[in-house]
């Protein structure tokens, strides 16, 4: 049975859509040390915690929370900021000039 911190580390990847090899680049940690780490349900240390989540751009908190990463936000709240941290910089930059776009016209709208 794996432990907590290693479930979360699958959920967490799992809920964004990504590998742990894919995790372990974003958070700079060799891909065979985090992949030896899940294999052997050993619970990692606090600085590769911390690497994780800065892989994840979330928080210590975020990650030992129960309720999810956004616990306050509503559902589609939560799947937009998990399908945004699934894209790269640029395409973060490209979405957001759009969201500026449409709220630009809603506004004009109204």
């Amino acid at each position: 049975m794996k432990n907590n911190v290693i479930k979360r580390i699958q959920e967490l990847c799992k809920e964004r859509n990504i590998s742990v090899y894919k995790l372990a680049q974003l958070a700079d940690i060799p891909k065979n040390t985090l992949n030896n780490m899940i294999a052997d349900d050993r619970i990692p240390t606090i600085p590769t915690i911390e690497k994780i989540c800065q892989g994840l751009n979330i928080t210590m908190a975020q990650f030992f929370t129960s309720d999810g990463i956004y616990p306050e936000l509503t559902e589609n709240q939560k799947k937009l900021l998990l399908v945004w941290e699934t894209l790269t910089p640029g395409n973060q930059e490209l979405a957001l000039k759009y969201l500026e776009l449409v709220k630009e016209y809603q506004e004009k709208e109204n």
